[in-house]
């Protein structure tokens, strides 16, 4: 079903890269310029800062000869992370950041 841009009136196109305060969202961009973000995905991000006002604490636990933590559920799906998803972990001083490199 097309989606129709609210300023100029022409059907716009479907996109999955709208970047939205850093977070890749889909939604509806049309030749106009104009952007329409898609509510469902604007959702998950809204749930996502509710969820990570406070600071979460995970356990970090041995699998094999490694130690391993677990990506809360919210998170994995905010960042559509998977199994296969492929990381890099960097320290920072007292930090660990990790960067989303694949799917």
């Amino acid at each position: 079903m097309p989606h129709k841009c609210n300023i100029c009136g022409k059907n716009m196109k479907s996109v999955k890269n709208i970047d939205l305060k850093g977070f890749k969202v889909s939604g509806w961009k049309c030749n106009c310029g104009n952007v329409h973000t898609n509510p469902k995905d604007v959702d998950e991000i809204v749930k996502f800062f509710r969820y990570m006002k406070t600071s979460k604490e995970i356990k970090v636990f041995k699998s094999g000869n490694s130690l391993a933590i677990r990506i809360p559920k919210q998170i994995a799906d905010l960042y559509h992370l998977t199994q296969r998803s492929k990381l890099i972990l960097t320290p920072e001083d007292k930090k660990l950041v990790l960067e989303i490199t694949g799917p």
